[in-house]
């Protein structure tokens, strides 16, 4: 009795700090408010929009059509298609060719000592038209940003007097893993970047998001440019990371009312793309200690769950009015970061499903010495020797 009550009492604690991290995070990071600005007409556009794309035929036309319905005229966009092996150049030079804001890149080749992402937005910054007042908006091919959104995004940024503006994404649709595993993953990503210190500007902790990154010319070219995170695997946060460092304001904001995304639209694209977070264990031994420390969290993230099990002896009682809670607090990150409600309700089982999907991506990693991502094998060594970006 005396263990199951130990167990009973570490699972309550655990899930109480997690709830304290949460509220902490929607009490700093709040929705993007509505607003407008003014644009006086200089001859350049205000805003580059920069969107890498490779293989998402499947996905890009809708978005990109999405983007085009914006009718500022200082918004220019800029396509990169990185290496695509299916359609996704053919459609974008075929609905780009309806607006003239918007130009296609074509990229054949990747270059060595760069990730291809960041490699796609460098070409695209190269393109841009801005001046040097202007800003760019890094944002992934796939994403629908919807009408609006960029100004009132903009407007905030001139009320924080903030140099970086990252929004997250409203998420739908997406596979049942995904689904399953996007809520256990957003807890973990609140507590381990400790997200809401991303608005303080007295701390290091920065936020970046692929979906929506925001940062204005001048704040990049001081912080070194996109160079300082050719190797970074964690590029968004890394562009408000380098834009920090330098005493730029970085903020962040949920953008679940302004723009979507159906993250990983199969199984397989989820599996594959969870493969590169492995990078930030940074060798093969820093593998082996995160996945014990993935095995012990996970243990006792799904704990209160598992002495269910004992009711009702009266740990097991703790452990259900704690089970209840954590299921509650999973609904709530849900409902306020835009993720799907429904899937919340499964708490442990995402819980598992997520380590299961570490682990699998841990495996790999250290059988390969590498990561793989967006169809690119990198080295650990190369990819810690570029990090900029340390959880």
């Amino acid at each position: 009795m005396t263990a199951l009550w130990v167990i009973a009492f570490v699972g309550a604690a655990w899930w109480l700090w997690q709830s304290v991290c949460v509220v902490r995070t929607l009490r700093a990071v709040r929705p993007l408010p509505a607003g407008t600005i003014d644009v006086a007409d200089s001859g350049a556009p205000l805003v580059s929009v920069i969107c890498p794309a490779r293989d998402e035929a499947d996905a890009i036309e809708a978005a990109t059509l999405e983007r085009l319905l914006d009718p500022a005229p200082w918004i220019e966009f800029i396509f990169v298609n990185d290496r695509s092996t299916d359609g996704t150049g053919e459609i974008l030079d075929r609905v780009a060719a309806r607006d003239t804001r918007a130009r296609v890149l074509h990229i054949d080749e990747l270059p060595d000592g760069w990730l291809g992402k960041v490699h796609a937005q460098r070409v695209g910054l190269e393109h841009a038209a801005i001046d040097s007042d202007g800003w760019y908006l890094f944002s992934d091919g796939d994403t629908h940003v919807h009408p609006g959104c960029i100004a009132a995004a903009l407007a905030w940024a001139e009320q924080e007097q903030a140099d970086h503006v990252a929004l997250t994404p409203r998420i739908v649709k997406g596979s049942w893993l995904l689904r399953l595993c996007i809520v256990p993953l957003m807890r973990t990503l609140i507590c381990t970047l400790r997200l809401w210190l991303a608005n303080d500007d007295s701390q290091p902790r920065a936020m970046g998001v692929g979906a929506f990154n925001l940062v204005r010319r001048q704040a990049l070219e001081q912080a070194g440019g996109l160079e300082q995170l050719r190797l970074e695997i964690a590029d968004d946060v890394g562009i408000a990371r380098i834009v920090k460092d330098v005493g730029g304001r970085s903020r962040v904001a949920i953008g679940a009312a302004w723009l979507e995304i159906e993250w990983y639209r199969t199984a397989s694209q989820f599996l594959r793309g969870s493969e590169k977070g492995v990078a930030k264990a940074r060798t093969r031994k820093g593998i082996v200690l995160s996945a014990m420390a993935a095995f012990l969290v996970i243990a006792i993230d799904v704990s209160p769950f598992v002495l269910l099990w004992w009711f009702p002896s009266p740990p097991a009682l703790l452990a259900a009015a704690t089970a209840c809670f954590a299921t509650m607090l999973g609904v709530c990150v849900a409902a306020s970061f835009g993720l799907p409600r429904g899937w919340a309700l499964l708490t442990p089982f995402g819980a598992l499903a997520a380590l299961l999907l570490a682990l699998r991506a841990m495996v790999l990693a250290v059988a390969r010495g590498g990561v793989r991502w967006r169809g690119d094998g990198h080295a650990l060594e190369a990819t810690a020797a570029g990090e900029r970006v340390r959880l």
